[in-house]
């Protein structure tokens, strides 16, 4: 599967059990993330503009996190979206 970042304009490949983050990481995108994945500090919300459809739904601990941010405009976490 393919993953675009904008404004970056870059594509990148992501393999089946990566997270957004580990893939932006391996291919030299910064993504702001100060737990590294854990999750527990929600320093890496991104907005998904297009594909949502292809993504495992938010986990409880996820919309913990990001609260009312996903559902407001669907900002979600790049460590935990696979």
């Amino acid at each position: 599967m393919k993953v675009k970042f904008v404004p970056q304009n870059i594509e990148i490949d992501i393999k089946p059990n990566e997270s957004v983050l580990q893939a932006a990481e391996a291919n030299g995108i910064f993504i702001k993330s100060v737990c590294r994945g854990v999750p527990s500090c929600a320093e890496c919300r991104v907005k998904v503009v297009e594909g949502d459809r292809n993504l495992m739904p938010p986990t409880a601990a996820e919309k913990n996190l990001i609260g009312s941010a996903y559902f407001v405009d669907g900002r979600r976490l790049a460590c935990q979206l696979k």
